[in-house]
């Protein structure tokens, strides 16, 4: 019995050790590519004993958004950190243009536990190690960005310079939701790279559940139909048996708000990928899963 207690002590002392030395970091801002071209970014990866491992979204609510895994380093001595995109998990961008041009970073970062803003230049390199684009990284903590934008919206609101009908127009925080999440509209596909032959799609309502109904189809066959989406999980097992397996929805109605949205998640062995539709009715969005 002491014995127990003392291998339970030590390892709770462990536990503790790894969770105080592990934190999580969520940043938003630009790639600022040589032609002066802006195109939004954003990272999300932990930090443990130095070592960063995550993923990152260039053209977040774009026509090419792109989700890509990430690995790195942190040093709080040098305070150095840099980070290089590993391989595509999704892109919006068309699957004959593939060829995808990954980040290469490393540049200043006074204090990483202090959530400090961070900027410096990148290499572009394509899988085959040979360069393409390069450019500048100019971050903010995700967190600072929204407080930043709750404030601006507030005195948007308060303002007597501003009319009723501009201030309804002007949601910060909606743009600000376009730019951390990923979100299929009209006639877009969202191409994921699957890891196993097996994979589950599930779809529920995240937010108000309004009757908003939808048809489902995989490789062109009717899996649901007039489906209402609710607030539970709805799990379609799938079976990948070739290079492209097609998974389309269909807005049939916009329920009690528009636009018809429905929360579609994808586990993949051991990852999971979030998005969401955003239908008027009759409209379809895409994912298309392609096996590696």
């Amino acid at each position: 019995m002491k014995h127990f207690l003392f291998s339970f002590f030590i390892l709770v002392l462990f536990t503790q050790n790894v969770l105080s030395q592990q934190n999580t970091y969520e940043y938003l801002g630009v790639i600022k590519l040589n032609d002066t071209s802006f195109i939004p970014y954003k990272l999300d990866f932990e930090e443990l004993d130095g070592i960063i491992k995550g993923y990152s979204i260039t053209d977040a609510g774009g026509a090419h958004e792109t989700k890509s895994n990430i690995e790195g380093v942190y040093n709080k001595i040098s305070k150095q950190i840099s980070f290089k995109e590993l391989n595509i998990v999704y892109t919006k961008s068309p699957i004959t243009e593939l060829d995808f041009c990954l980040v290469n970073f490393k540049g200043n970062m006074r204090n990483l536990k202090k959530n400090k803003a961070f900027s410096g230049n990148f290499k572009g390199i394509y899988q085959d190690n040979t360069s393409c684009l390069d450019g500048m990284i100019i971050m903010s903590n995700a967190q600072k960005v929204e407080k930043r934008i709750a404030k601006t919206q507030k005195k948007i609101e308060k303002s007597i310079l501003i009319k009723k009908e501009l201030k309804d127009k002007i949601n910060l925080k909606n743009t600000l939701d376009t730019l951390t999440m990923s979100v299929i509209k009209k006639d877009e596909t969202l191409n994921i790279f699957t890891k196993t032959k097996k994979v589950v799609i599930s779809i529920h309502d995240s937010g108000k559940v309004d009757d908003d109904r939808i048809n489902l189809y995989v490789d062109g066959e009717l899996i649901l139909e007039n489906y209402s989406i609710l607030k539970e999980k709805k799990e379609i097992p799938i079976t990948i048996t070739k290079e492209l397996t097609t998974i389309k929805v269909v807005a049939l109605n916009v329920g009690a708000s528009a636009p018809n949205t429905v929360k579609v998640e994808l586990l993949d062995g051991t990852d999971l990928i979030t998005t969401r539709t955003s239908l008027d009715t009759n409209e379809s969005a895409t994912l298309t899963l392609i096996s590696q």
